[in-house]
């Protein structure tokens, strides 16, 4: 019997990796079967991790013939506990709202944004992605019965604490934060997965250097 609170958390998250793959395929046509060698070796990730993370959702498939693409897909998603279009919001200013409609367009994840919010008064009132925009001070105000757990944070740094404030009143306890704040103050129960693109710069130049210094010693 499969149960997503008993997998480890890199389990959760490569069973996630797994599940966009799919939808990428499933969008742009996908084979008739597929095997976890295939996933695998597109994911870069050893192939007995890769059967080891499906036992977890449970008995798919058949030894040796593989998965079929869509069947895979909706027992992550069920597993995953996600729906076809799973709601959340989305907080930061207009125009950033507007360039992640870009960038991250919803229907093709699987996700449906229910409200915008923006730290900007001005931005009050405008319309992104037929959305209107509200100000962020709104959040508790969040309707629980649209049961959303997921907020994608893309604030201004000065306003992280509180956004992060405001969703626990709102009840939201998922945050995708990708405002680069070195500290923060989680609040018990929320689970915060954060980019920090400055700090991931550094590292990837730290590493470049590195790779160029080796290079220039033999």
């Amino acid at each position: 019997m499969s149960d997503r609170r008993i997998a480890p958390d890199a389990t959760l998250y490569r069973l996630s990796l797994y599940h966009c793959y799919l939808g990428e395929l499933l969008r742009t046509g996908a084979p008739g079967r597929i095997t976890s060698r295939e996933i695998a070796e597109e994911l870069g990730i050893k192939e007995e991790t890769v059967r080891r993370d499906i036992s977890f959702v449970g008995d798919i498939g058949r030894p040796g013939a593989g998965y079929e693409p869509d069947v895979l897909f909706r027992e992550f998603t069920v597993f995953l506990g996600l729906s076809a279009e799973y709601p959340i919001i989305k907080i930061g200013s207009a125009a950033m709202l507007a360039a992640l409609e870009v960038v991250f367009p919803p229907d093709h994840y699987g996700v449906k944004p229910f409200a915008y919010y923006s730290e900007l008064l001005e931005d009050v009132g405008k319309v992104v992605g037929g959305i209107e925009v509200h100000h962020i001070t709104e959040l508790p105000k969040l309707d629980p019965a649209l049961g959303i757990d997921v907020a994608l944070v893309a604030c201004s740094p000065a306003w992280v604490q509180v956004t992060l404030d405001l969703l626990d009143h709102a009840g939201v306890r998922g945050v995708l934060l990708l405002t680069s704040a070195v500290r923060i103050n989680r609040h018990e129960d929320m689970f915060i997965s954060q980019v920090r693109m400055p700090c991931d710069i550094k590292s990837l130049a730290c590493k470049c250097h590195a790779r160029v210094g080796a290079v220039g010693s033999r």
